[in-house]
């Protein structure tokens, strides 16, 4: 049985035929054949969300790389990684070429829930290192606030809180489910269970050697392969941890490989310089490149 379907039992000699008609209708609706079995989903994987279940994370569209996720952290602006607004020269894109999508599960067709919004000034934190990912934070302020209430698009809640080790957290978002050439981006939005690591586990020379810094959190699949992580075309993206945001992703865009866990630039270190972009007029330069290269 599909989760949030059930199917009416007609008491006649043809209840077998019509409940199979019934059975073919409704999968038909979410796109199963009856001679299909239904996929298991990872993030490389993960499982489909539902309908405003991770209202504050949204697309981002970039020319200079497969995807972006990020997330609604004022209903004018979006959080994401440093990475996402830089080319390969690690020089600031236009912001005339990102696009960000919101309050839609789907990436294609387009639902009516969704709102789209153009970028009109980028904040990168001024100690970004390209290299060590330190600092991975970018702000995006848009062309025009989202239209809230909405049942599907949300500012994200934050914790001021450190996250114990082991805590049970999730990760949503659209990225590819592998790491071929080319990959593709999931169509429906996904999320998966990933749990926070200790960070001198994630700091062993045969994983991280040290780059996992106390304002980054490492979390997801150590020591052994797994299939259910994060890939290409996730950074940015959100890491939930009891409903609230605590992460976004920088590095460790694994695939389900051993010894490369994810690793999250930790927003809560970064709120005070957040807050004060809200109201910063002008945005970066053109061209502008991070202080570290």
């Amino acid at each position: 049985m599909l989760a949030g379907v059930s199917l009416l039992l007609i008491p006649s000699q043809e209840t077998s035929r019509t409940n199979m008609r019934l059975l073919a209708i409704v999968l038909a609706i979410v796109g199963v054949s009856l001679g299909e079995t239904i996929p298991e989903a990872r993030m490389m994987g993960g499982t489909n969300a539902a309908w405003g279940q991770f209202g504050s994370a949204v697309s981002i569209t970039t020319p200079f790389l497969l995807h972006c996720g990020g997330v609604i952290y004022h209903p004018q602006h979006v959080l994401t990684s440093a990475q996402c607004v830089l080319n390969a020269q690690n020089r600031l894109i236009d912001p005339y070429w990102l696009s960000i999508i919101a309050g839609d599960i789907a990436l294609s067709p387009i639902g009516a829930r969704r709102q789209t919004r153009r970028v009109t000034q980028i904040y990168v934190h001024p100690q970004f290192n390209v290299f060590t990912r330190e600092n991975d934070v970018a702000l995006l302020r848009l062309d025009a606030p989202f239209v809230l209430p909405s049942n599907t698009i949300d500012f994200a809640r934050r914790t001021n809180r450190t996250i114990p080790t082991g805590t049970a957290c999730q990760l949503a978002g659209w990225g590819a489910s592998s790491t071929g050439t080319p990959a593709t981006v999931n169509v429906l939005q996904r999320f998966l269970p990933i749990a926070v690591n200790d960070r001198d586990i994630c700091n062993n020379p045969a994983m991280h050697a040290g780059r996992v810094l106390e304002s980054m959190i490492c979390a997801g699949n150590t020591a052994t392969s797994t299939g259910a992580a994060p890939c290409t075309g996730n950074l940015g993206t959100g890491l939930y941890c009891n409903r609230q945001l605590v992460g976004i992703l920088s590095f460790g865009l694994n695939c389900g490989a051993a010894n490369d866990p994810p690793v999250f630039t930790q927003v809560r270190n970064y709120e005070r310089w957040l807050l004060q972009q809200l109201s910063n007029t002008p945005g970066l330069a053109p061209n502008w490149t991070p202080g570290v290269l």
